[in-house]
């Protein structure tokens, strides 16, 4: 995976739209779009460094899909764990406690 393919998952991983990682980080959005495409865009060390900060995340992990230490949040969770956190976070906050109360309850009968 590339620079653009793993921002795309961190913003989907975190829930957050390109017009606010935009604002939050200074870049513009049609900058950002342009690391996003998937055609082979790269952003400079300045860029990289005010994303990776704002979500996060190391460059290293946005850029290699790796991490740099077993504390980096967005490093920590296998493919698994990161999907089922996609789909967690995309339900409604009754659906979550459902799911919370539900995981409460196995973890109990074990």
């Amino acid at each position: 995976m590339g620079f653009g393919e793993n921002l795309h998952n961190e913003l989907v991983f975190q829930n957050i739209q390109i017009k606010e990682l935009s604002v939050r980080t200074g870049i513009k959005k049609s900058t950002l779009d342009k690391y996003l495409s998937g055609n082979k865009s790269q952003p400079n060390v300045e860029n990289a460094v005010k994303i990776a900060e704002t979500l996060g995340v190391s460059v290293e992990y946005l850029v290699k899909g790796v991490c740099v230490s077993e504390t980096t949040r967005g490093c920590e969770l296998s493919s698994e764990n990161r999907t089922l956190m996609e789909q967690y976070n995309r339900l409604t906050e009754f659906n979550k406690q459902t799911i919370q109360e539900l995981t409460q309850s196995l973890l109990r009968r074990q």
